[in-house]
Parts: structure tokens; C-alpha cells; sequence
């Protein structure tokens, strides 16, 4: 069964289950339809006496029903999925363990998996291997001189072999 609890600071207002879920209480009673905001992760505005703030969910479920988040930490989906937004599927801990989740699910976005990506893997090895100027070889993938610079010096695409 959902266990629903008041917001802090919306008390009588809104409440936030440990499923994840937020609904409105005061006037119309409804669930509130999240929306993502530019990280991916998923939020609801509420609103109090003509005062509107956003809220990432998954705060909203730790703060809620574990505490405050303590000093150093943040939030981790224990499964990697920001849409599950369960109490348990959270809890608070560090930026590190965070990051290192990423590589075990595989949500990290670097690589060809960044979206900004203009080259794959492949042609990391062969920047490494070319020979001739970091400005002809940059020429030759569309990309400037410092990237090629970067990649050959690991500074960028430093998980390619």
C-alpha cells in the first residue's frame, strides 16, 4: 500500500508517496503530472499563496520520508533509472558512488554515447595512430586541432584502448 506524507513546507497542501507519486490535497484533490527538467530528471512545480518553485521528485520522496540531505551527498537511484522515483530506489550518498554507477549501468554519458559526439571509438584509434599534424588529422574528422590534442594525450576519450 502507498504510504502518502505532507511536504515540508506545503503541509495541507501537497504530499509525496513513498512510490513516488505527488498529489495535491488542498481544493481539487488530483496526482500532479511531472514533467523532466534539462538533466533528465523528473519534477513537479507547487505552488503556495501565489509562490510557484519546482522540485525534483526524487529530493522530494529522500527529504520526505529519509531527511535532509546530509552535507557532501546526493541523491542515487539505486537502479540507475531517474524515472523510478521509489523510496526504494533512493537514497543519499556521494557524488563518487554516484559516478560509479554510471559505469555499472551504463548510463554514462561519454563517448559515442554523448549526443554531441562526432566520432566513434574506431576513429579515436586511428587519431591515435595517424601520423602527420594535429591539424591535418583534425581537418581529415571535422574537429579542431585541441580535440585531436586531447584525445592523443588522454586528456578526453580516456576508456578507448
Amino acid at each position: 500500500m502507498e504510504l502518502w506524507k505532507d511536504i515540508a513546507g506545503y503541509e495541507g497542501f501537497y504530499q509525496v508517496s513513498d512510490a513516488g507519486n505527488v498529489r495535491r490535497v488542498k481544493g481539487v484533490a488530483h496526482y500532479l503530472q511531472p514533467g523532466y527538467n534539462n538533466q533528465g530528471r523528473l519534477q513537479v512545480t507547487l505552488s503556495r499563496e501565489g509562490d510557484m518553485r519546482r522540485f525534483q521528485i526524487h529530493r522530494l520522496v529522500l527529504e520526505t520520508f529519509v531527511g535532509p540531505c546530509p552535507e557532501g551527498m546526493e541523491c542515487r537511484h539505486l537502479n540507475g533509472k531517474h524515472e523510478d522515483c521509489a523510496l526504494g530506489n533512493l537514497e543519499w550518498n556521494t557524488h563518487t558512488v554516484n559516478m560509479q554507477d554510471k559505469q555499472i549501468h551504463g548510463t554514462e554519458r561519454q563517448g559515442e554515447n554523448h549526443p554531441h559526439s562526432k566520432l566513434t571509438e574506431n576513429d579515436v584509434r586511428a587519431i591515435r595512430a595517424a601520423k602527420g599534424t594535429q591539424r591535418e588529422i583534425a581537418a581529415h574528422y571535422g574537429v579542431s586541432q585541441v580535440a585531436i590534442n586531447h584525445i592523443r594525450t588522454r586528456k578526453t576519450w580516456k576508456h578507448v584502448a
